[in-house]
């Protein structure tokens, strides 16, 4: 009888001290640089160690920390690029006309001033690098003064830039957008856009105008609770649900309806889970547009945390399409 209870002491005593090491080795502890090496040895991973010794050893103590769940690596920031740097494009949104081009605004802005100044109906005026605007010389429009501006911005993508061109005339030493009835912008922005066709990808670059590309329009950020990234734009309402419209389609997802009012595009997906996933099925998934201001907008999904795998996803490819 003795025995037995000396027996099952002992085992209670073993796993005791087991859990004990079990816990231990997931704690941190401090060890000294020197010990790398027998460790690797005294677990049989190397016979010589001699060979990684460090010839510049960091005096001290070193934390060492063996429990995964102490740190978490965060997730890499995603970035919008260009899908091509030889691509432009033309768009128009009511009175804005502006071009795509797949260069940085640093390349644009000689592209813009050459094309300025090879014209023959509009001559060089003034220009101010730091806001991007250059100005062609005020002429007469219908017994009033005239003049086109070129506005360079960043574009939505990272290697891009977005070349906005408008018509302004003076009205009460006031400068106003000339209406398109009475507008010539169509002709000239048409005769721009030829241009940069022609002129082919471009790598010149003014350092003058580098401070351009420094300023994003976008940016992906992580909701403070959840952890769902987002995408925030500087775009006012209009622009954003036109480019969220256009990187949906070119991502390839079927739009079953939107509703503009509430900022909201249905989009048609099918996920059904496995068996042993009780989750409920997904069969449409919403993304939503939301005016923070008059210059700032911000894109999300309806997912929950439970899916931000596929939000994540979602997330990523309107990224890469937007434009």
């Amino acid at each position: 009888m003795k025995l037995s209870v000396l027996l099952i002491s002992l085992t209670f005593l073993s796993c005791t001290l087991t859990i004990k090491e079990e816990t231990d080795f997931k704690e941190k502890r401090v060890i000294n640089t020197s010990e790398n090496s027998l460790a690797l040895l005294d677990g049989s991973v190397i016979e010589d160690s001699s060979f990684i010794l460090d010839k510049y050893p960091i005096p001290g103590e070193v934390e060492i920390f063996e429990n995964d769940e102490d740190f978490e690596t965060a997730r890499p920031k995603q970035l919008f690029s260009a899908l091509s740097s030889s691509e432009i494009r033309l768009h128009k949104l009511g009175e804005i006309r502006w071009v795509y081009l797949g260069l940085e605004p640093s390349a644009a802005w000689p592209m813009t001033i050459q094309f300025i100044e090879n014209n023959e109906e509009i001559d060089l005026g003034t220009y101010d690098v730091s806001q991007g605007t250059i100005n062609s010389k005020i002429y007469e429009l219908n017994n009033s003064d005239s003049k086109f501006v070129f506005k360079i911005e960043r574009g939505l993508q990272q290697s891009s830039s977005e070349i906005f061109v408008s018509q302004l005339k003076r009205v009460n030493n006031n400068w106003v957008i000339v209406s398109s009835k009475e507008s010539q912008l169509d002709n000239l922005i048409n005769k721009f856009y030829n241009y940069l066709s022609e002129a082919g990808p471009s790598t010149g670059t003014s350092l003058v105008a580098l401070n351009l590309n420094a300023s994003n329009k976008t940016e992906v950020i992580s909701d403070e609770f959840s952890g769902m990234s987002k995408i925030k734009l500087k775009i006012n309402f209009a622009r954003a649900w036109a480019a969220l419209r256009r990187s949906l389609l070119i991502a390839g997802y079927k739009i079953l309806d939107e509703d503009r009012n509430g900022g909201k595009f249905f989009l048609e997906y099918s996920l059904k889970r496995s068996l042993l996933d009780r989750r409920p099925d997904i069969t449409s998934v919403e993304i939503l547009v939301e005016e923070l201001s008059s210059k700032e907008c911000l894109i999300s999904t309806n997912l929950d945390e439970e899916n931000i795998e596929l939000s994540e996803e979602i997330i990523s490819q309107i990224n890469q399409s937007l434009s």
